[in-house]
């Protein structure tokens, strides 16, 4: 489902654990939206550099010839500890395109909400702090 949010559009994909994979399985959409993976998995994050940017675990997909088929570090808003952000790159037209993406997970972790703003990023760290915090609590009124 497509939403906007301070003029910014995103899309919302729903997932439940299957605890016994351990991956959020994505649930079917009306409208399939393909930048996320159908599979993703929390694990700790082994890489030094996600760890200095607050990323201590990582949200990923299925790997497929040695590479991941989606990746993402999860910062966590500081006030919610269910919610993170991350983001996803991409290359286009030999452009590259950053898209934002908040991850809500329910209190027991069974179900993973994902809202993705393909092609909206806001580089300043305070700045999309302060967006994301606005838009979780936009959708609580």
């Amino acid at each position: 489902m497509e939403n906007t949010f301070k003029n910014s559009y995103y899309k919302t994909v729903n997932y439940l654990l299957n605890s016994s994979t351990g991956y959020y399985e994505k649930q079917s959409l009306k409208i399939t939206f393909n930048k996320l993976p159908n599979d993703l998995k929390v694990e700790e994050s082994k890489m030094e550099f996600l760890k200095k940017q607050g990323a201590n675990e990582i949200i990923r997909g299925r790997i497929k010839n040695g590479k991941y088929l989606f990746f993402t570090g999860l910062i966590p808003l500081s006030e919610n500890l269910n919610v993170y952000f991350g983001n996803h790159a991409e290359t286009f037209n030999k452009e590259k395109k950053t898209s934002l993406i908040v991850f809500a997970f329910s209190e027991n972790d069974s179900k993973l909400t994902v809202y993705f703003f393909n092609h909206f990023y806001i580089f300043d760290r305070p700045h999309r702090i302060a967006f994301v915090s606005d838009f979780i609590k936009s959708l609580n009124q």
